[in-house]
C-alpha cells in the first residue's frame, strides 16, 4: 500500500512545489517498520468508515507501542523497539479479529492491575482484552459482560461515580449487518449507546437504560469524558451525525427520585450552547486559550467547529468562534486532536480529512495565541490526498515532541514524525493511581504555571479524536519558561503540590493519600 501513497506524495510535489521544503513532520512509516495497511468491504456505508489507532506501552519499557484496527484483515500490534524502530507483534495474536469489520480502539486498565488494556469497537460485538503481564491478549468481553450487539464506532472511559474503577461509554451508529459475504450495510434504524459501569471486579452492568433515550438514539460517530463545569467529575460529550445534534450529558452525581437509577446525568446541551447541528465525526478536548477551562473542536462536512468554553468567565455556556479562529476548514473533516506540536505553550490544532485537493487535505493549525490559528497546511508534511479519517497523538520516541498516527481509509496507516526546531522547553507527566484512584489516574487534573505566568492544564483522557487512543502520559510545551509549580488535583479531589520540577524530562508521580501528602511534606 505504501506505493500508492508514494504516488499521491509525489503527485502533491508536483503541484506543490513548497509543500515539503520546511516540513515540521516527516513520514517515518516505512523506515520504522511500522507499516500497517487498512481494509474495507462492502459497498458505501457501514464497512467503509471507521479506523482505529491508539498508543499504548503494552510492556511498561517506557516506550508507546501503537494497535490498529483493521475492518477486513487482522487488527494488529506494533512493538517499539525503542530505537525509533517498530516490529509486528507475532505474540499478541488475540487481538487480530480477522474479518471481524473492528474500528474504533480505546485503552485503559479497567482492572486496575498495572498493566493497559484494549477495548475495539466493532461491527456485531465488541471485545475488551485484557492485558496478561505485557506478554498476550485475552478477550474477556463475555466474562466481563460486555455485549454491545451494534455498529460501534468508539468508546471512552472514565471512573463517574468515583470508586477507583473505570467505565466505559460506548456510541453506536445505527443497528449495521453483515451478510455472508461480510459486506456491511446500514441498517438505519437508531439504537442506544452502551454504558458499561464497573462492578469493581473485572465486570460490568449496563446502564444506557437510565438516558433519555430520545438523545442515545443517534447516529453517534465519536465520543469523550471531561470536566465541562470544573467540577471535579467527568461529564459526558457525544458527537452525532446527520444534523441530529451532538449531546453534553453533565454528571450529577449518585441517582435521585427524577435522575438516574445507578447514576445521574443531566442533557444540558441547549442550555451550554453545545447542541450544535453537524455531520459530526471527531472530538477534542482541550483549554486554546490557557484560560482554564475546556474547549470543544470538532469536525464535520463543509464546517469545523471551535467552540470556546466561558466556564471561567463565570458561565457554563460555550462561544462559537469557529470562523473568527481560522480553525473552520470547509473540508469533509473527520478526526481532529489538541496538542503543542511546537511547545511554545499553547495548545494547537489538526484535523484528518477526506478531501483529495491539497487546501482541504489533513491540515495542522498552529496556535497563534491570540484567538485565532494559522494554516500550516503548506510546510506541516502530514497533510496528503488520501481519504484520512483517524488520528492520534503520541511522542512515540520520547523527544518531547509529539507524534501522529495517521489512518487512511482503505489504504494505511501512517507515523508522522514531529521534526519541530526551537530552544523550547518542556515537560511530560505521568500519574499513577492507587487506593481509590483507577491506576490510569484517568480524570486526574494537572495544572502548571511557568514563570512567564501562564498556566496551563492537562486531564488524562482515554478516548477522543476519532476512534483513537492518545498517549495518556500528559505533554506540556513551555515555551522558553521554566516550571514555577505543577499541582496535581486528583480524581478523587486531593490536591498534592509539587512546587518546581525540571524541564525537558518525564516526571512520574504515584497516588498517595491524605495523610501521605503531608508525610511526603506537600502542601
Amino acid at each position: 500500500m505504501h506505493s500508492l501513497k508514494t504516488f499521491f506524495l509525489l503527485l502533491a510535489l508536483t503541484f506543490s512545489p513548497q509543500l515539503f521544503s520546511q516540513n515540521i513532520y516527516s513520514d517515518v512509516s516505512t523506515v520504522s517498520g511500522f507499516d500497517p495497511t487498512h481494509t474495507i468491504t462492502g459497498a458505501f456505508g457501514v464497512s467503509n468508515f471507521g479506523t482505529g489507532q491508539a498508543f499504548i506501552d503494552v510492556n511498561k519499557d517506557g516506550f508507546q507501542d501503537i494497535v490498529v484496527t483493521d475492518q477486513v484483515g487482522s487488527n494488529e500490534l506494533y512493538l517499539n523497539q525503542g530505537d525509533g524502530s517498530f516490529l509486528l507483534s507475532v505474540t499478541h495474536q488475540d487481538i487480530a479479529l480477522t474479518n471481524g469489520l473492528c474500528k474504533g480502539v480505546s485503552v485503559a486498565d479497567y482492572d486496575n492491575d498495572g498493566w493497559d488494556d484494549l477495548y475495539l469497537s466493532c461491527m456485531g460485538t465488541d471485545h475488551l482484552f485484557k492485558n496478561v503481564n505485557g506478554v498476550s491478549f485475552l478477550d474477556v468481553s463475555v466474562a466481563a459482560g460486555i455485549t454491545n450487539p451494534y455498529n460501534s464506532q468508539a468508546s471512552a472511559w472514565a471512573d463517574i461515580n468515583h470508586d477507583g474503577w473505570l467505565d466505559v461509554y460506548s456510541i453506536n451508529y445505527d443497528r449495521g449487518s453483515i451478510d455472508a459475504n461480510n459486506n456491511g450495510g446500514i441498517a438505519s434504524d437508531p439504537v442506544p449507546d452502551a454504558f458499561y459501569l464497573s462492578n469493581g471486579d473485572g465486570t460490568f452492568t449496563d446502564i444506557i437504560a437510565m438516558f433519555d433515550s430520545v438523545n442515545t438514539l443517534k447516529p453517534n460517530l465519536a465520543v469523550t469524558f471531561f470536566d465541562y463545569d470544573n467540577d471535579g467529575d467527568q461529564d459526558l460529550y457525544v458527537i452525532t451525525d446527520k444534523n441530529k445534534e451532538n449531546v453534553l450529558w453533565r454528571n450529577d452525581g449518585p441517582a435521585t427520585s427524577n435522575c438516574g437509577t445507578a447514576w445521574c446525568f443531566t442533557d444540558v446541551s441547549v442550555a451550554t450552547a453545545t447542541n450544535s447541528q453537524v455531520f459530526g465525526m471527531g472530538i477534542a478536548t482541550g483549554d486554546i486559550d490557557n484560560d482554564g477551562d475546556y474547549d470543544l473542536f470538532f469536525s464535520s462536512i463543509g464546517e469545523q467547529k471551535l467552540l470556546i468554553s466561558q466556564v471561567s468567565q463565570g458561565s457554563e455556556t460555550f462561544v462559537d468562534v469557529s470562523n473568527s479562529s481560522a480553525l473552520s476548514l470547509g473540508s469533509v473533516g473527520w478526526a481532529t486532536l489538541f496538542f503543542d506540536y511546537d511547545n511554545d505553550a499553547w495548545i494547537d490544532a489538526y484535523i484528518a480529512t477526506h478531501d483529495d485537493t491539497q487546501a482541504l487535505s489533513d491540515t495542522l493549525f498552529r496556535n497563534k495565541a491570540d484567538g485565532t490559528f494559522e494554516n500550516m497546511n503548506a510546510v506541516s508534511g502530514t497533510s496528503n490526498l488520501i481519504k484520512s479519517e483517524g488520528a492520534a497523538h503520541g511522542d512515540f520516541d520520547n523527544d518531547g515532541k509529539i507524534d501522529i498516527v495517521l489512518a487512511n481509509v482503505g489504504t494505511d496507516y501512517q507515523l508522522f514524525k514531529n521534526n519541530s526546531v526551537n530552544a523550547n522547553n518542556w515537560v511530560k507527566i505521568k500519574l499513577n493511581g492507587g487506593n481509590n484512584i483507577n491506576a490510569n489516574a484517568i480524570g486526574s487534573k494537572v495544572v502548571l504555571t511557568t514563570s512567564d505566568n501562564i498556566s496551563q492544564i492537562r486531564t488524562v483522557t482515554s478516548g477522543s479524536s476519532r476512534g483513537a487512543g492518545n498517549e495518556l502520559t500528559l505533554h506540556f510545551g513551555l515555551g522558553t519558561a521554566t516550571i514555577d509549580s505543577l499541582q496535581i488535583i486528583w480524581s478523587s479531589g486531593i490536591v498534592q503540590n509539587i512546587g518546581t520540577v525540571t524541564t525537558n524530562q518525564l516526571h512520574t508521580y504515584n497516588y498517595v493519600d491524605y495523610d501521605a501528602v503531608f508525610t511526603n511534606g506537600f502542601e
